[in-house]
């Protein structure tokens, strides 16, 4: 059974092997059906075993793959595993500080009389920064991401636009599956967006936020479309010129830290978010971030495996739309013998016919 679900309704999955009896589960990459992923049940959180650069390591096999580097690696997992939020930055409390800073110098005109336009380089949008890290609970009470408000810069825009690109055909999928232990699942890749494409488009969704829900104001520049650190600096200098126009104050969030010395020359106010590198096995996490991780992971990799359930997500598909992005949207595929298969249909026919009441 094929199954088509927002990010919330992968909840009924997990309710439902709580209901089975199932106290645990592996989740498994689509390419070599390894895990990255244990997960156990504890009453209303649940502990989340990682796995190493190791699991990743499949280099050897991929030899004669002439796309490797559409295969997803450690990297990609970490970026999930940040994006998720099941990983904070290594100077969070740091960054918690200083947006409780610009917070009081928002509401306090003795601190500055000037209103504070928040802004991100395409790095976080890739993370899901203020989508998912925010409301952020300070010294001072609850910040909301509306208390602030943003500028985007069209550079940032272009940079994740132009990954929005490659798509795989069938020379593709016939390499990948000479390579590489997929099987059957590679078809429903078929025209659908290769791995930086997926990416951009995850990161796109951050931007529609952004630009939405944050009604961010946009930012001109001229992009370049072969010098990155040319684009880091006209990002800083058209940030600049808008603040000065306007007489508002900018303040820009980044991993990089190249940006944080052009937002200093410019003496644009800055925090660098830094990656965590040393990274614990075990974490313990709430219902959100494991869908999240769940989601974001499908998406990476295309699909994930999750034996004990006898499920496959997927996170493309032939038909995925712009609104199932919009949602997060998976597609589960429910193996015929599994335990689980009569109760879940039962329950995704009553979430069907709920559906007009919520609209």
């Amino acid at each position: 059974m094929e199954q088509t679900l927002k990010k919330q309704d992968i909840m009924l999955l997990l309710n439902q092997a709580r209901l089975h009896d199932l106290d645990a589960f592996t989740v498994e990459e689509p390419y070599f059906h390894k895990p990255i992923l244990d997960v156990e049940f504890r009453d209303d959180t649940y502990w989340v075993s990682l796995y190493g650069k190791s699991a990743f390591d499949h280099c050897y096999e991929l030899g004669n793959y002439c796309h490797a580097s559409d295969i997803p690696g450690f990297h990609d997992y970490k970026d999930c595993l940040i994006s998720s939020g099941l990983l904070h930055f290594e100077n969070w409390k740091e960054f918690v500080e200083w947006i409780e800073y610009l917070y009081r110098s928002e509401i306090d005109p003795t601190i500055s009389t000037k209103s504070i336009f928040l802004t991100i380089d395409s790095n976080l949008a890739y993370f899901r920064f203020f989508s998912r890290r925010f409301p952020l609970d300070t010294r001072e009470g609850t910040v909301k991401a509306e208390d602030f408000d943003y500028l985007l810069s069209t550079i940032v825009e272009s940079e994740i636009d132009h990954h929005i690109r490659d798509k795989y055909n069938d020379a593709d999928l016939k390499m990948m599956g000479m390579y590489t232990h997929i099987g059957d699942i590679r078809f429903n890749f078929r025209n659908r967006g290769k791995l930086m494409t997926r990416k951009a488009k995850f990161a796109t969704q951050e931007l529609n936020y952004i630009r939405g829900k944050l009604n961010a104001a946009r930012v001109r520049g001229a992009v370049s479309k072969t010098d990155a650190e040319k684009n880091d600096i006209r990002i800083v200098e058209s940030l600049e010129n808008f603040a000065w126009d306007r007489n508002i104050a900018t303040a820009l969030i980044s991993s990089d830290r190249n940006m944080g010395s052009h937002a200093e020359n410019s003496e644009i106010p800055y925090f660098i978010l830094e990656i965590p590198h040393s990274i614990d096995r075990r974490h313990q996490v709430s219902s959100s971030v494991l869908l999240n991780l769940l989601h974001d992971l499908a998406l990476t990799f295309g699909a994930v495996k999750i034996p004990e359930m006898q499920v496959t997500l997927f996170g493309i598909w032939g038909g995925k739309t712009d609104a199932d992005y919009k949602d997060e949207a998976v597609q589960a595929w429910i193996n015929p013998g599994s335990p689980m298969l009569d109760t879940i249909t039962r329950d995704l026919k009553a979430m069907d016919g709920l559906k007009p009441f919520n609209q």
